[in-house]
């Protein structure tokens, strides 16, 4: 390792100097501040700035100095750079190096030189100004035909101007590229078109005579838009006051065109006439029916509302909304009589049959019964202090500001509607004068201050119309959000339509509590109990007199034929009019007197005038009792039997069958108004129990002809056929079990185990009427009617004569079949028309078929209990241990559950049906 001496000492490295030096730059220098600072090709920089040392490149402090008095210098800033080296250095700043960032001409030769315009000999393209494409532009926006385009009326929509047939023109706007320039002009032609379309809708409606007053109400709310819209269109720009065009900023005057395009393209798709349609046949046609009309505008103000469009549009969407529902919510409160209405007489008239889908489902179904209520309050107490008008009754009006709403919700009331200041009124000025009365209207405007009435002339600049004024108004009020205790449009719609749902409501319950309370004969609770022991046969005393007039339990036929009974049928039959009946086939279980006739049914007027007298003879009058006898009159009118006129029916054309007496019923015609209570399609569901009862009477009268038989010693039925006695005494047995039980269960499980609640709380209800905090369990008539409709449904169910009960009910009817043919067979025995032999093997047959009969009709009962597991638990008739309260209806289905444990108490029938099987 060399060591050095520290005072040696080594000299400096020389320096080393530039051995070169920069040349001039030629015409086009390629240093990117030369570019910018564009130096002309005969300018040069300061020798001084290029002079070299040695060692660097100073320059000297008098250099600026020198520029700055050499040349001329802003006196507002004394700062130097190099881009002001120059006299003509450009003052604004320099565009990017993009294409789209240089001016207008150099990008639209750019981009025409980079994709080309293609020669189209079918397209004239047309180069226009900015200036003159706005000016021509705003004309087209308004509606009007300008330079450009004008207005076809068979296509309704702008066409180019100045082509020939089958030419068309392409505007391109200079500076601007085709697609710029086609998408500036689409948007005027977007906004021209729709303003026409619309308003040729409107001048079309107008013009029409069969069109009600809510599409008149609509094409005026439409129209007052339209006008306002116009006007703001004719105020915007470009205008006089902003020429020329070049400083115009573009992007504004296409924002505010675009506010307008955004509400007519709403207006256009709820009036059906979007821009897009090419002709007016592919219109679509505007719904007629005031309530289709509401529905449309209402369905197209939630839209705007949920996908929050701007607050000009759901403001004018509302505005329409309201003004066309004015006269339909007058005509719907009218047909209920709410409101200040002169004309309710004539609620008939015009009443909605169909509603909007707005209004809510428990306001749709209380409208018609609240018209209904209505007509019969009229009717029948037409002095009621909700039938007298009001004028300060409030009406049903669409409210959407704040105080409003909350004024409704708090009061439980529409608020009343504030009208709407009109700048243009007519009226003038109360000032004092001394003038007499009659001469003061014709001297008072001498009195006026001069100028009064400046801007108030239609003719003035100032004017403005009264409806545009209040659509001024409802928009600048109507608020930018729906308040928070309204959040939607359904709970404001709620909110609109509730004092008439209070009012329907109302009206239904004044007529029902009406009609609970109406004294004899009209007493509803009193009829219904009259159809329950006359139609239903719940009358002890009136089912023994028809059982005694229609039936014979008597094992004697001939005590029957040679009966005297001053009250029986035959009593009023001459003999030349009788028949044999011991050569026919004894019907068991009717009575002889029925069986003169040589045709069934026996329809004469013997029979008609007896049965009457049954009906008369059921009730105990006295003649002293005045009032007992009026009811027994009014009964006698209302109540009556009557006869099937129809022909070739089978059914009872055969005194053998069990629906033999079929063609009887009884007829019952309820006054006016307790029709609207007793229908009659509950009166037929009346008669049609009432064939039934008559079928198991008489099954019931044959049966106990049958006991009497058979327990007769002389003759003694099967006396030597022991085998086939057995058979019939255990077929006897079964039979009457089945027959009894079936009259039981039908009398008092199916009737009075449902209807007997039924009347007990209509009862109730009429007691509590008319007290104060006691609801009733009825809302109306027409809920009581069918609250009876469905009690009768419920007692035709638990009788299975319902349509869909068709398996159990032909079941039910050929097991009485089987035994009233058993007994039919008896009786042929018994009178020695047949012998022993010949009716053991017809009695064994009945006897297996009545058992399958009835095994097939337990399994169909037991699968119906089977499917309703409640049912299972209902093995009594539910009685409320407090005998002043209602009991609870059996039911219908829940009723089979009795049926099937009266008749299968022990399963016999289960296990005879198991054991068939095997």
């Amino acid at each position: 390792m060399i060591q050095f001496d520290d005072e040696i000492s080594i000299p400096k490295l020389p320096s080393i100097n530039a051995q070169f030096f920069t040349p001039r730059f030629l015409e086009k220098p390629q240093d990117p501040i030369m570019d910018t600072i564009k130096l002309n090709a005969n300018y040069h920089l300061p020798k001084e700035l290029f002079e070299q040392n040695t060692n660097s490149f100073p320059l000297k402090e008098s250099i600026w100095l020198e520029v700055a008095q050499s040349r001329r210098v802003c006196p507002s800033s004394q700062i130097r750079s190099w881009d002001s080296l120059r006299f003509n250095a450009p003052i604004s700043a320099s565009s990017g190096g993009f294409i789209s960032e240089q001016d207008d001409i150099v990008f639209a030769a750019a981009h025409h030189q980079t994709i080309p315009i293609l020669h189209d000999p079918q397209i004239v393209v047309q180069y226009v100004s900015l200036p003159d494409l706005l000016k021509n532009m705003k004309l087209t926006a308004l509606g009007f035909s300008s330079l450009l385009h004008e207005w076809d009326p068979l296509q309704e929509r702008f066409v180019d101007i100045g082509l020939d047939q089958g030419l068309q023109k392409r505007l391109i706007v200079e500076g601007k590229d085709e697609l710029i320039s086609s998408h500036l002009v689409s948007r005027f032609l977007h906004i021209g078109t729709s303003l026409r379309r619309i308003e040729t809708l409107i001048a079309s409606l107008r013009s029409r005579t069969n069109i009600g007053p809510t599409m008149h109400a609509f094409a005026h709310a439409i129209s007052t838009c339209l006008v306002l819209i116009r006007k703001s269109l004719a105020l915007g720009l470009p205008s006089g006051k902003n020429l020329p065009f070049n400083q115009l900023a573009l992007t504004a005057v296409l924002k505010y065109y675009d506010q307008h395009k955004e509400i007519l393209t709403a207006l256009s798709v709820l009036c059906k006439r979007q821009a897009g349609m090419r002709s007016p046949e592919d219109y679509e046609s505007i719904p007629e029916a005031p309530q289709d009309l509401l529905s449309l505008i209402y369905e197209h103000l939630h839209n705007h509302i949920e996908r929050q469009s701007s607050h000009f549009v759901i403001a004018i969407f509302a505005f329409i909304l309201t003004n066309t529902s004015t006269d339909y919510f007058a005509r719907v409160s009218r047909s209920i009589g709410f409101g200040s209405s002169e004309n309710w007489s004539q609620t008939s008239q015009g009443v909605p049959d169909k509603y909007p889908t707005f209004f809510p489902p428990e306001l749709v179904n209380a409208l018609p019964i609240a018209q209904k209520s209505l007509n019969l309050l009229e009717a029948g107490q037409p002095t009621h202090p909700l039938l007298k008008n009001s004028k300060s009754s409030p009406h049903i009006r669409w409210i959407w500001t704040i105080d409003d709403i909350l004024t409704a919700v708090n009061n439980n009331e529409t608020p009343r509607q504030v009208e709407v200041p009109v700048r243009a009124s007519c009226q003038l000025p109360i000032t004092p004068t001394n003038y007499p009365p009659e001469l003061a209207e014709t001297f008072r405007i001498y009195d006026l201050t001069p100028g009064s009435f400046t801007g108030r002339s239609c003719f003035d600049n100032a004017y403005t119309s009264a409806p545009i004024f209040a659509l001024d108004s409802f928009i600048e009020a109507f608020p930018l959000s729906l308040p928070p205790i309204t959040p939607t449009l359904d709970h404001i719609t709620a909110l609109v339509v509730k004092p008439l749902l209070l009012h329907a409501t109302t009206l239904s319950n004044t007529l029902l509590s009406h009609f609970l309370v109406l004294p004899p004969p009209l007493d509803i609770h009193s009829h219904l109990q009259l159809m329950r022991s006359y139609l239903l046969l719940m009358s002890p005393s009136f089912r023994t007199r028809l059982s005694a007039a229609l039936f014979s339990d008597s094992g004697s036929f001939d005590a029957d034929i040679e009966s005297t009974n001053t009250f029986s049928l035959r009593s009023l039959r001459r003999d030349s009019q009788r028949t044999d009946l011991r050569r026919k086939p004894w019907a068991v279980g009717f009575a002889p007197a029925l069986l003169d006739r040589a045709a069934w049914p026996p329809m004469d007027t013997d029979l008609s005038f007896f049965l009457r007298t049954v009906i008369l003879d059921s009730f105990d009058i006295n003649d002293k009792d005045e009032t007992r006898r009026s009811r027994v009159e009014e009964i006698e009118n209302r109540l009556g039997f009557a006869v099937h006129d129809e022909t070739g029916a089978d059914a009872w054309s055969d005194p053998l069958r069990v629906e033999a007496l079929d063609f009887l019923y009884m007829n019952y015609s309820p006054p006016h108004p307790l029709d609207v209570i007793i229908t009659p399609e509950i009166v037929s569901k009346y008669q049609r129990i009432f064939s039934f009862l008559l079928r198991i009477l008489r099954v019931q009268h044959a049966i106990h002809a049958m006991f009497r038989m058979t327990n007769s010693s002389r003759p003694r039925v099967f006396d030597t056929l022991v085998a086939s006695r057995k058979i019939l005494l255990h077929f006897r047995f079964i039979a009457q079990s089945f027959v009894t039980n079936l009259v039981e269960y039908v009398y008092d499980t199916a009737i009075a185990g449902n209807l007997d609640p039924f009347l007990a709380k209509l009862q109730q209800a009429k007691d509590v009427t008319g007290r104060q905090g006691t609801k009733s369990d009825y809302s109306d008539v027409f809920s009581l009617a069918e609250a009876h409709s469905n009690i009768m449904n419920v007692i035709l169910t638990a009788c299975l004569l319902r349509t869909s009960q068709k398996s159990a009910s032909s079941g039910l009817r050929d097991a009485l079949q089987l035994v009233l043919d058993a007994a039919v067979l008896i009786g042929d025995l018994y009178r020695g028309r047949i012998e022993e032999y010949q009716a053991a093997p017809v009695l064994e047959n009945l006897y297996g078929q009545f058992r399958k009969k009835m095994a097939s009709l337990i399994k169909v009962l037991s699968g119906t209990v089977d499917r309703n597991v409640s049912l299972q638990t209902l093995l009594e008739i539910p009685h409320s241990p407090n005998p002043q309260d209602n009991r609870k209806p059996v039911g219908g289905i829940e009723a089979l559950s009795h049926l099937l444990i009266r008749l299968d108490l022990k399963e016999y029938w289960s296990a005879f049906d198991k054991a068939s099987m095997y």
